[in-house]
C-alpha cells in the first residue's frame, strides 16, 4: 500500500481571484468569532492572493456546498504546492491512504489577537482538502487528518522539542504495515513541524519512506528523495555544523559511509582535505605539511613553523569547548618553539636520547659561559659530571635567557612563560576538576581570548623573530578550511545532481 503524510501549511490553499471574497466573508465572518477584518492579500507573483489559513478554511471551506450561490466556489481556489506534489505521485506511486496532518493552536490561544499564530491554523481546511483529495485521488473513499494541538503558547508549533513530542503522538496512534511505502511531503507548516516530521519518518519507517520535495514557483523540479539520500543531506547540514568546530574527523565519520570506490573528483577532493586536516588536528604537523604538498614548502623552510601551527590549535580548542587542551597546546607551543630554537641556534652543542628528546651538552660553554652557573646546582652538578643535560623547562629557559638577556626583565612578555603560566601549567593539568575558560586567560595572566592569543602570538614572534600579528592567517591550515568549507558545498551539489526528478 502506498501511503501519503502531507504536512499542511498556511499558504497551501490561494485564491486565484478575491471576487467572491466580500460576499463570502459578510455570510461566513460571524463564524470567526472574532470582529478583526480579513481580506485577501495579492502575493508578490500579481496572481494569486493569499488568506490566513483558519480564515479560508470558515469563509470558503464552510460555503462549498452552500446551493444559495450561483456558481462553485472551489473553482476560485488554487493549490500550487498540492498540485505538484499529486502530479508526481502518480502511475505506482499513487497513494491509496493519504494522512494529513492540520494544526490546531485553540488551547494556547484563548483570545488572538489579528496577528497569532492561531490564524494560521489548518484545522477548519479540512472541508477543502476532502474535495481537493477527492478531486485527485477518487480511488480514496476517506482521507485520515490528524491534528496538533499544543496546550500553551510556550508549547507553541514553533517549539522545536514540543513539536517533534507531537508529531510522535500523533504518529503513534496509526498502524501501518511493513510492505507499505511511505511518501511524506513535509514542506509546508513550520520549521519545527517539518524537522519533526523528517526525523520522526526516518526514526519510524527508515528505508521505506521517500520524501516528496518542491517548490510552488517551480513545480517542474519536483522531486522523491529516497531516506538514505534524504539522510545524507541532513548529515551533509551535521557535518558543516562539524566543519565550523573545526571536528574533521566527526566530519570524515559522517560521510564516509556514503563514499565510493570510484570517486567523483569533488568527492575525492573532499577526501583528501579531510585526510590532511586530521592530521593537522591530531598535531601531526609533519605529515599534514607533506599532505599539502607545493603550497607548503616555503613555509617548511623555516624552522618556526610548528610553533605557530600548534598555537592556532590551541586557539580551535578554545573554540571546541576543550580547555585543557587549549592550555596544553598554547604552552606547548610557546615551549617547543624555544626548543627549536636552541636546535637551530646550536645544533653542534645538542644531541638526542634514543627517544629522540634533545640533550644540552656542556659545549654550550664555549659559546655561553655563563650558562651553566645559571642553572640550579643539581643540575650544574650533572652538566658537569655527565657532559650533557635534558633540555626543557628550566635548562630551556635559561639557554633563551643567556642567549637573550633582555627577556630576564620582570616586564618582558617572556616572563609569562616561566612565571605565572608555568606555575599554573602543572597545577591544573593534575586536577581532575573542570577547567574553566577564564581560568586558561588567567594562567597566562590574561582576561580574555583576544589577549590571550596576542600574547601567546608575541612570545611566538620573540622566539622566532617574526613580525606576524595573527595566529589563524599565519597557519597552514587556515586556507585548507577554507578550501574544505567550498569542498563541501561542491560535493553537496554534486551529490544531489543526480536524484531522479
Amino acid at each position: 500500500m502506498n501511503i501519503w503524510i502531507v504536512t499542511t501549511g498556511n499558504s497551501d490553499v490561494q485564491l486565484k481571484n478575491k471576487d467572491n471574497w466580500n460576499n463570502l466573508y459578510r455570510e461566513g465572518r460571524t463564524e470567526l468569532k472574532r470582529d478583526h477584518n480579513f481580506q485577501p492579500v495579492k502575493k508578490e507573483d500579481d496572481v494569486t492572493f493569499t488568506v490566513l489559513a483558519r480564515v479560508m478554511g470558515v469563509i470558503y471551506g464552510n460555503q462549498l456546498d452552500n446551493h444559495k450561490l450561483d456558481k462553485d466556489i472551489y473553482q476560485d481556489l488554487c493549490f500550487s504546492l498540492l498540485d505538484a506534489f499529486s502530479q508526481k505521485l502518480q502511475g505506482k506511486d499513487r497513494p491509496d491512504r493519504i494522512i494529513v496532518i492540520l494544526t490546531n493552536q485553540e488551547a494556547a490561544y484563548t483570545n488572538p489577537e489579528k496577528k497569532c499564530p492561531y490564524w494560521k491554523d489548518t484545522c477548519t481546511l479540512k472541508p477543502i482538502l476532502n474535495k481537493y483529495f477527492q478531486v485527485k485521488f477518487p480511488q480514496i473513499t476517506e482521507v485520515e487528518y490528524l491534528e496538533l494541538k499544543p496546550i500553551s503558547k510556550d508549547e507553541g508549533l514553533d517549539n522545536w522539542d514540543k513539536a517533534l513530542l507531537l508529531v510522535q503522538q500523533e504518529l503513534s496512534t496509526l498502524k501501518f504495515k511493513p510492505s507499505d511505502n511511505i511518501y511524506v511531503s513535509h514542506q509546508a507548516g513550520t520549521p519545527a513541524i517539518s524537522s519533526a516530521i523528517q526525523f520522526v519518518s526516518l526514526a519510524k519507517f527508515g528505508k521505506k519512506v521517500k520524501f516528496l520535495v518542491s517548490n510552488e514557483y517551480e513545480p517542474e523540479n519536483t522531486r522523491l528523495i529516497t531516506s538514505s539520500n534524504y539522510l545524507r543531506g541532513i548529515q551533509l547540514q551535521e557535518a558543516k555544523v562539524l566543519l565550523e568546530r573545526f571536528d574533521y574527523s566527526g566530519v570524515e565519520s559522517l560521510l564516509k559511509p556514503y563514499w565510493l570506490d570510484s570517486a567523483t573528483p569533488q568527492e575525492q577532493k573532499l577526501r583528501e582535505l579531510l585526510k590532511i586536516a586530521i592530521q593537522w588536528n591530531f598535531a601531526n604537523f609533519d605529515d599534514f605539511a607533506k599532505g599539502l604538498g607545493e603550497t607548503a614548502q616555503e613555509r617548511l623552510e623555516h624552522w618556526w613553523w610548528t610553533g605557530y601551527e600548534a598555537a592556532y590549535l590551541a586557539v580551535v580548542r578554545l573554540e571546541q569547548g576543550n580547555t585543557v587542551e587549549a592550555l596544553f597546546h598554547s604552552f606547548r607551543a610557546v615551549e617547543g618553539l624555544i626548543c627549536k630554537w636552541a636546535e637551530h641556534t646550536y645544533p653542534t652543542h645538542i644531541q638526542y636520547k634514543p627517544d629522540g628528546s634533545p640533550e644540552i651538552k656542556i659545549s654550550i660553554s664555549r659559546d655561553l659561559p655563563t650558562y651553566i652557573n645559571r642553572l640550579y646546582p643539581n643540575m650544574q652538578d650533572k652538566l658537569k659530571n655527565q657532559g650533557r643535560i635534558g633540555l626543557f623547562s628550566e635548562s630551556l629557559y635559561q639557554l633563551l635567557q643567556t642567549a637573550k638577556p633582555e627577556c630576564r626583565n620582570d616586564t618582558h612578555i617572556m616572563s609569562i612563560v616561566w612565571g605565572k603560566a608555568r606555575d599554573n601549567r602543572n597545577p591544573l593539568f593534575h586536577r581532575l576538576l573542570g577547567l574553566q575558560e577564564q581560568e586558561v586567560f588567567e594562567a597566562w595572566n590574561t582576561r580574555n581570548k583576544d589577549s590571550w592569543k596576542n600574547k601567546v602570538l608575541n612570545c611566538l614572534n620573540f622566539v622566532a623573530n617574526q613580525p606576524f600579528t595573527s595566529l589563524h592567517k599565519n597557519s597552514l591550515m587556515y586556507q585548507p578550511h577554507q578550501d574544505l568549507k567550498q569542498a563541501l558545498n561542491d560535493y553537496e551539489l554534486q551529490a544531489f545532481s543526480n536524484l531522479n526528478v
